[in-house]
C-alpha cells in the first residue's frame, strides 16, 4: 500500500477512501527577508519504529551543536532497545515517562535517559495492558490501557498504579481540563465498529461521571485555556472523513469546527494538521483561534506537500511547527516551519529512526 504523502493510520480502515477537502493557496506570510531563520530549539524526537521489528527509538537534537543523538536510550542503558511501538512520551517533573506500545511497557527514565522503572501491566489473566498516551497532574501519570480499556493512575513517587479506571473501547488520547480526565474512545481495532464517545473522569474520585458522543473514531484531545475540548474523530476512512470538534467545558455541548487529522494547541492557537487518506488535495496546516474557534489562516504552511508521509505537529512555545515525515521503508525526518510558514535553516532533520511520530521541546 502506498502511503506516500498521507497521515498514518492504523489498521484494516487504511483501505477506504475519503472526502474531497482542498485547501486555498495564499502565498506565505512574512517580508522580502528570504532568509531561514536557524533552530534554536533542542528537542527530543519520539521514533515508534517498525510494528514487531523491536526498533523503536528515543533521539535527541542539540540545537548548540546541530548533532543528533539518535541512541540516547540505547547509549544510557547498554545499548539495550526501548522496545517495539513506541507511542506517546511525557516529560514530569525529574522523569520521562515513554509508552512502548506493542512490548506493553511504560518505561520511566531518569534526567540522564536512564531507566527507572519498566512497568508492564497485565490483567488478572495475565494478558497485556498495552499503555499507549499520557497525561500527568499533581503527582499522578494517567495512561491509556489500549487493550485494557481503561486508564491507569500511576504514582510518581512510588511509580506504583493505584488504580484502574474502565473506559471505552480501545482508548487513545488523553487531557486534563477541569479537574477531569477525557479519554478519546477510539473502538479503533473492532473495525469497523468504531468508538463514538469521550469518557470524563473526575479527577477528586477517580470515576467516570459521563460519556460524550463525538463523531465516529475519536482519537486526539486538546484543551483550551477555558477548558473546552477539541477532538479530532479519524471517521470510518470511507464517507466519514478526519473531523475536528469542540466540547463546550462547561455545557459538554459538542459542535463540528471543520477538518483535521493531527493537531497541537500552544497558548491560544490550535495547530491543525490535515492529510485525508485517499486524498492528497486534503493536505494542509491551518491554525484556529483555541479560544473561539474561529479558523485564522487555512494554508500556514503552502509547502506542506514537501513532506512526503504525515505523521504528527507538535508547536514549540514560539510558534516554530514541527512535523514529522514517517514513511514506513526509511527512517523519518522532521520538517521544521517558522512561525510565518516558511522552512527554517537546518530542516529537515533526520530521524535516524523508523516512524518518527513525537516532539518534545526542551525548555
Amino acid at each position: 500500500m502506498d502511503l506516500k504523502k498521507y497521515l498514518n493510520v492504523l489498521g484494516a480502515a487504511m483501505l477506504c477512501t475519503a472526502l474531497w477537502t482542498s485547501c486555498s493557496d495564499d502565498e506565505p506570510n512574512g517580508g522580502d527577508d528570504n532568509t531561514p531563520t536557524p533552530l534554536t530549539r533542542s528537542f527530543f524526537i519520539l521514533n515508534r519504529g517498525n510494528e514487531g521489528q523491536n526498533n523503536a527509538s528515543l533521539a535527541y537534537y542539540n540545537a548548540e551543536t546541530g548533532e543528533l543523538n539518535d541512541k540516547y536510550y540505547e547509549n544510557a542503558n547498554g545499548g539495550s532497545s526501548l522496545g517495539d511501538s513506541a507511542e506517546d512520551m511525557l516529560v514530569y517533573g525529574s522523569k520521562t515517562y515513554v509508552s512502548v506500545t506493542s512490548s506493553n511497557r511504560l518505561a520511566v527514565l531518569d534526567q540522564t535517559g536512564s531507566l527507572v522503572k519498566a512497568i508492564e501491566p497485565t490483567n488478572d489473566n495475565g494478558e497485556p495492558m498495552r499503555p499507549r498516551y499520557l497525561a500527568a497532574d499533581g503527582g499522578k501519570v494517567y495512561m491509556t490501557y489500549y487493550y485494557g480499556h481503561a486508564v491507569a493512575v500511576l504514582d510518581t513517587a512510588s511509580l506504583e498504579v493505584e488504580k484502574v479506571i474502565p473506559v471505552g473501547r480501545y482508548p487513545e488520547q488523553i487531557v486534563i481540563s477541569n479537574n477531569r480526565l477525557y479519554v478519546a474512545n477510539s473502538g479503533g481495532l473492532d473495525y469497523p465498529n468504531y468508538g463514538t464517545t469521550v469518557s470524563v473522569i473526575d479527577l477528586y474520585r477517580l470515576e467516570v461521571e459521563k460519556e460524550i458522543e463525538v463523531t465516529i473514531n475519536p482519537n486526539r484531545l486538546e484543551a483550551n485555556s477555558r477548558g473546552d475540548i477539541y477532538v479530532i474523530s479519524m471517521g470510518d476512512y470511507g464517507d466519514v472523513p478526519n473531523t475536528l470538534q469542540c466540547i463546550d467545558g462547561e455545557t459538554n455541548v459538542v459542535r463540528t469546527i471543520g477538518n483535521g487529522s493531527r493537531m497541537d494547541l500552544v497558548g491560544n492557537s490550535l495547530y491543525v494538521l490535515y492529510a485525508q487518506y485517499g486524498d492528497e488535495a486534503s493536505i494542509c496546516v491551518s491554525k484556529y483561534n483555541a479560544l473561539t474557534g474561529e479558523l485564522e489562516n487555512d494554508n500556514l504552511i503552502p509547502e506542506i506537500n514537501k513532506v512526503s508521509t504525515l505523521s504528527s505537529i507538535n508547536v514549540d512555545s514560539e510558534g516554530s511547527i514541527f512535523i514529522t515525515d514517517a514513511p514506513y521503508t526509511e527512517t523519518g525526518t522532521v520538517y521544521v516551519f517558522d512561525k510565518e510558514g516558511k522552512e527554517m535553516f537546518g530542516s529537515p532533520v533526520d530521524a535516524k529512526g523508523y516512524g518518527p511520530n513525537t516532539v518534545w521541546f526542551v525548555e
